[in-house]
């Protein structure tokens, strides 16, 4: 009898291990929005150019940029994420025509932002980025510096609502056409990880230069909407997920504990008919 209690807690256990199993797993997606907001153009605003512009113009007047992914359309609900990477291709510099100009690399931050944003479609006309610094008169919702959906409502603080600490800094030269990327910070997984287990609190992030107010020190990249797919932003997510069993595998595993359970008590009952025997003959 303790033989079969010990195959019964022996078999649950095996049956919670194939319910819960945990699997890790990788995806790499492209964003849901992103623009640009400019600060000497406060009207102004480009969610559909081929450019993000991020730091300062020829005059010294901030740009600055906002992108946000749809984490929870992708990553299994209840997931533990790992590590998230986000790249984006750089397709000018400023003081040139595409690349070349500002020699001086920049600190460009994220910083989650806190408060959600249109994106629009000022700039879906344009093919290129150069010319589109400046941005495009803004339609009702759209992002600008002042407003995080024009003519509807304005940010608490203009240019943008963020976290006051960056979640993930990086260094960007001014090669053209090539990736550069935000390598996974606890705070870059804590980004995801609170988009992916509340999705209404996903705004995503805004870019920020840290020489965003002196002359010439912008970088612009490549949108969703440029021409190369190969260009887009990315967002890689590392996870580990659990796979729940399906209900033909539950009705197994209560007919299985069923016959465990008839088992047990038909055993118990035949040993205690041999005990009472045994009692009988002795007397």
């Amino acid at each position: 009898m303790r033989n079969l209690g010990s195959n019964f807690a022996w078999l649950t256990a095996m049956a919670v291990m194939l319910v819960t199993p945990a699997f890790a797993g990788m995806v790499t997606i492209g964003p849901a929005a992103d623009a640009t907001i400019y600060e000497n153009k406060v009207n102004n605003s480009n969610g559909a150019g081929p450019g993000i512009f991020v730091g300062g113009n020829g005059s010294g007047s901030p740009r600055r940029g906002l992108i946000s992914f749809d984490v929870a359309s992708s990553v299994p609900a209840g997931s533990t994420i790992t590590s998230v990477a986000t790249t984006l291709y750089l397709g000018q510099v400023a003081g040139s025509g595409r690349g070349q100009g500002d020699s001086t690399a920049r600190m460009i931050s994220l910083y989650a932002l806190t408060m959600p944003w249109g994106e629009g479609t000022t700039g879906s006309s344009e093919a290129d980025i150069p010319g589109t610094g400046e941005g495009f008169p803004a339609n009702t919702g759209d992002a600008t510096w002042n407003a995080n959906k024009f003519n509807q409502s304005l940010w608490t603080n203009a240019g943008g609502d963020h976290a006051l600490i960056a979640s993930g800094s990086l260094s960007v030269g001014n090669l053209v056409n090539v990736p550069y990327t935000w390598l996974s910070t606890p705070q870059l997984i804590t980004d995801v990880q609170s988009w992916l287990d509340t999705p209404s609190s996903n705004f995503g992030w805004e870019l920020i230069n840290a020489d965003e107010n002196a002359s010439k020190t912008f970088r612009a990249f490549y949108t969703k909407e440029w021409s190369d797919p190969s260009m887009h932003p990315q967002l890689a997510i590392s996870f580990v997920a659990l796979v729940s069993a399906p209900a033909t595998f539950w009705l197994f595993l209560c007919g299985l504990g069923a016959m465990v359970g008839l088992a047990w008590r038909n055993n118990s009952g035949v040993a205690q008919d041999a005990d009472l025997s045994e009692l009988e003959h002795q007397q």
